[in-house]
């Protein structure tokens, strides 16, 4: 926080390099897979305080389709300034310990920690002789699309989150014994929780135990649906049930079978909750290992990417007009791009959302109802977005950490502090738009608009979503521009380079393919995505060699990267498509770290104007490779191992 108040003052502020490393929302991950490597995949994601669950459900996922037998997966987050007064200037805080569920609680405690979990594959843990704790049996996620603090008071969401874990997990209501409550010790959380668990359990939960952890621990944001799911998984293993601390009144509003004393039982399963600002909800549900029938296999889900939309520096287009980042012609000019809200959105419900949120919520807009009037958006129901930012918004942050340097606490707004949560440009965009579905931030350096299309793959592939919009968006920074672009591969301005823009560009992925799409000469191809893998350094880069189509089967293939680079070489040769012609983006677009979100806009619209029939989207950061082959639907992929 220091450095971010001194590069408010002083945007080109250099420090040590480890100091000035530490900020990218990566970082976590970067440092965890130097100790603990090799690591095949890595990814960082955010969705407040639901990410610690969410990151658990995304590693459920890559085991149940086969990309990994083994994943760490958790969440961490540290107390800082930022933190704790922006909750404060919320009126969130209570000035004493917390009360979960009580009537005379006044508030949240933050607290700060980490918790990791080891997920793997039954055939992985037999052949090691591992001894499970639990059974991660399912896991839901959905967006309330209400407010970006306020839960929605109904808890319809956060009921039906809880019934699709349910569902997933095979598993019936009476069959569940514990619940771990996300339970803030806020008066709308609280009330809110109690009345979706009703509305999830019925009669059921006359007899299901129901405590917080944060009454011991204080909300760890980030790092809470990771901690609460370590809990909850120990409560299965030993049949201990951790008490509700500082629980002694239990409020009218939240009756409920609350563990007051530490209890000892039998628990056949449990679930642990987690809701996030911006109304990000996710659920997970462990068992007994072997108690229950395993759940059915599921069949591969295909995914088919039917559009795409763009604002940059060419201002906003969508589906075969985004092509025009492929296509020679004059680079961005420095300085913000030309875009205002008023064109796109309806300003009064837009006034509280920063310009990144503006620019996601029209990418989004104009990817999946390219024809909504302005202003009057379609509720897009149980859709869901993932969006990547490497920075975040940094200069926003280090404006607010300066003022509570200089000015004092009392002086944090609280109109400001939600807009500066990782995940806020996405929440905010669920909340205009009414998307119901996943939503979440992902964060790789330089890779992270096509880590977040590689999340949106991954989320559908696993059953999560039908329709996920994802991408990256970038707004200009003095910080980033001056400081960490150049240090995280995003160069700045020189001989040759582009000048820095912004921007936020997105395609749209389901599970459907578009039956009446048409270009001018005809009907549109119908294209679909036949791979994707993630990996760091060169350690997969052989294992791929064998699933990753070659080239030649198609007639005319592309390949899709944000800027010329020695490293996309380096990371095409072992997988036989250094030979392939190159699309890049920045050129048009702007070099910035969401330039490659352009590439993949540019490269579908490639391939809908008939002038190739497959790109390969290849995302580039440090010692981080994310990769996905879109192709048209006459193509089918060998039959091989994924």
């Amino acid at each position: 926080e220091d450095l971010l108040a001194q590069m408010h003052r002083e945007p080109d502020k250099r420090e040590p390099l480890s100091r000035m490393l530490s900020h990218p929302l990566s970082a976590t991950v970067d440092q965890l897979c130097a100790a603990l490597g090799p690591i095949r995949r890595a990814r960082t994601l955010c969705s407040a305080c639901s990410s610690g669950t969410n990151a658990i459900l995304l590693a459920a996922g890559w085991l149940r389709s086969g990309r990994s037998e083994r994943v760490l997966a958790g969440g961490a987050d540290g107390l800082c300034r930022l933190t704790y007064t922006g909750f404060s200037c919320l009126s969130a805080l209570s000035d004493e310990p917390c009360r979960p569920f009580d009537e005379r609680r006044k508030g949240l405690n933050l607290g700060e920690g980490a918790a990791m979990l080891l997920l793997e594959t039954e055939a992985s843990a037999r052949a090691r002789g591992a001894v499970p704790i639990a059974e991660l049996r399912g896991w839901a996620v959905g967006a309330e699309a209400h407010h970006i603090t306020n839960p929605q008071a109904s808890g319809l969401t956060a009921a039906r989150v809880m019934q699709e874990a349910l569902s997933q997990a095979g598993i019936e209501p009476s069959n569940v014994d514990y619940v771990n409550a996300h339970g803030t010790a806020t008066k709308l959380n609280d009330a809110m929780e109690a009345a979706a668990l009703r509305q999830c359990f019925g009669d059921a939960l006359e007899r299901i135990a129901v405590s917080s952890s944060k009454g011991q621990i204080g909300h760890t944001l980030g790092a809470a649906g990771a901690i609460e799911a370590a809990v909850t998984a120990m409560a299965v293993a030993q049949g201990e049930l951790p008490p509700t601390a500082g629980l002694e009144q239990v409020d009218q509003a939240c009756q409920l079978d609350h563990v007051l004393t530490r209890r000892s039982t039998s628990v056949r399963a449990a679930m642990s909750n987690s809701f996030g600002f911006g109304g990000s909800d996710a659920v997970i549900v462990m068992a007994q290992p072997g108690l229950f029938a395993p759940p059915d296999a599921a069949d591969p889900v295909p995914v088919y990417v039917t559009a795409a939309a763009t604002v940059g520096p060419l201002g906003v287009q969508s589906g075969a007009n985004c092509g025009a980042y492929a296509e020679p012609g004059p680079a961005p000019g420095p300085g913000m791009i030309a875009f205002e809200a008023k064109d796109h959105l309806d300003v009064g419900r837009a006034r509280r959302i920063d310009r990144a949120g503006r620019l996601t919520t029209v990418a989004i807009q104009s990817a999946m109802d390219p024809a909504g009037p302005a202003g009057q958006p379609s509720r897009l129901g149980h859709s869901g977005a993932v969006f990547g930012a490497a920075f975040g918004s940094i200069d926003a942050c280090a404006a607010f950490v300066d003022r509570i340097y200089e000015k004092g606490p009392r002086f944090a707004s609280p109109a400001v502090f939600p807009n500066l949560l990782p995940s806020s440009p996405v929440a905010h965009a669920s909340i205009y738009l009414g998307l119901g579905g996943p939503v979440l931030s992902c964060h790789d350096l330089g890779a992270s608009a096509e880590a977040s299309m590689l999340t949106a793959i991954e989320l559908i592939a696993a059953g999560q979503a039908d329709r996920m919009v994802a991408g990256g968006v970038e707004e200009l920074s003095a910080i980033t521009e001056r400081v960490l672009g150049p240090l995280c591969g995003a160069g700045a301005d020189g001989p040759g380079q582009p000048h820095r823009s912004e921007g936020c560009a997105a395609l749209l992925f389901e599970t459907a393919a578009p039956t009446s799409a048409v270009r001018g000469s005809g009907p549109a191809p119908v294209v679909r995505v036949v791979w994707s893998a993630s990996w760091r350094g060169r350690f997969e880069a052989s294992g791929l060699v064998h699933a990753l189509p070659e080239p030649t089967l198609f007639e005319h293939p592309l390949v899709a990267l944000s800027r010329p680079s020695p490293g996309a070489a380096e990371a095409l040769s072992p997988l036989g498509w250094s030979d392939v012609p190159r699309l890049t983006s920045a050129p048009r677009a702007g070099n910035h770290e969401a330039a490659g979100g352009f590439a993949a806009a540019a490269a579908f619209a490639q391939i809908l104007a008939a002038r190739h029939d497959a790109a390969l989207v290849l995302g580039l950061g440090p010692d981080r490779t994310c990769a996905f082959l879109m192709a048209t639907s006459s193509f089918e992929p060998p039959d091989r191992a994924p």
